[in-house]
C-alpha cells in the first residue's frame, strides 16, 4: 500500500461546515450595521429639517401650515424672506415614507410633527417634534 497525502472528504466538509458558520455570523453583523445606518441617515435627515423649520419659525414667526408628504416638498416651503430656500432638500432615500403635519389651523405655535418611515428591515418609525421631542419604534 502506497502512502498518499491530502485530505479525507471529513476534512474537506468540516472546513466547509467551519466557513459557512463564520460567513453566516458576518452576514448577520453586516445587516446589523447596514439598519443603523438606515436608521442614523434618516434621523441625520430629520434633524436637518427640524433646524431649518426651526430657522424658518424665528424669522416668519410661525410654522409652515402646509402638509406635505415629501422632504423635498417641505424644503419647497421654507423660504427665507429674500426668497432664498433655507436648505437643499435631503434625499429620501433613507426612507419610505415622509409626513409633515402642521400645527392646528388657527394654531401657529402648536405643535407640528415630522414623521419618517426608515428603509431598515424593522421600519423603524422616527417622530420629531417642536418640542424636541423624538419619538422612535419599530413597526416590524
Amino acid at each position: 500500500m502506497t502512502n498518499q497525502k491530502g485530505y479525507t472528504i471529513l476534512e474537506l466538509m468540516m472546513v466547509v461546515c467551519i466557513i459557512g458558520v463564520l460567513s453566516m455570523v458576518a452576514m448577520t453583523e453586516y445587516n446589523k450595521v447596514h439598519n443603523r445606518a438606515y436608521v442614523g441617515a434618516a434621523m441625520s435627515d430629520v434633524q436637518i429639517l427640524r433646524k431649518a423649520i426651526s430657522m424658518y419659525d424665528a424669522e416668519q414667526g410661525a410654522f409652515p401650515l402646509v402638509e406635505v408628504n415629501s422632504p423635498e416638498a417641505l424644503a419647497a416651503l421654507l423660504i427665507d424672506p429674500v426668497g432664498q430656500p433655507y436648505i437643499d432638500a435631503p434625499s429620501s432615500k433613507n426612507f419610505d415614507s415622509f409626513h409633515y403635519q402642521p400645527p392646528a389651523a388657527g394654531d401657529q405655535y402648536g405643535d407640528y410633527s415630522l414623521t419618517v418611515i426608515c428603509k431598515d428591515h424593522w421600519r423603524t418609525q422616527i417622530t420629531v417634534h417642536n418640542s424636541q421631542s423624538v419619538e422612535m419604534f419599530r413597526l416590524n
